[in-house]
């Protein structure tokens, strides 16, 4: 079994979460960013994913925080993003990628 944390819709913020119960954490832990205003992005696109219309930049820094941590406990992570987070999910993991390799 694994812990998914659920990055939007009525969720609480996963850091929060993350903090208060990292030590219950098992070896696999999920990730899935799926974005807090679907409706809005949807409109901002047109439903074309090709550009970022909603940049999470204080997101994505918790979050590299996060992922390193996790990985420090060697942790299992599977991260999943969706186009409703930023406008662009290959976009977004390009840049947290990038921010991963900063970090590193």
């Amino acid at each position: 079994m694994s812990h998914v944390f659920l990055h939007g819709y009525y969720m609480p913020p996963i850091f929060k979460v993350y903090k208060a119960y990292k030590e219950l954490l098992g070896k696999n832990t999920i990730v899935r960013l799926l974005g807090f205003r679907r409706k809005e992005i949807e409109e901002q696109t047109g439903k074309k994913w090709g550009s970022r219309v909603d940049p999470q930049e204080k997101d994505l820094d918790l979050l590299v925080t996060m992922l390193n941590d996790l990985k420090s406990r060697r942790a299992n992570v599977h991260l999943y993003v969706n186009n409703h987070f930023e406008g662009s999910a290959p976009r977004t993991i390009t840049r947290l990628r990038q921010k991963l390799l900063q970090k590193s």
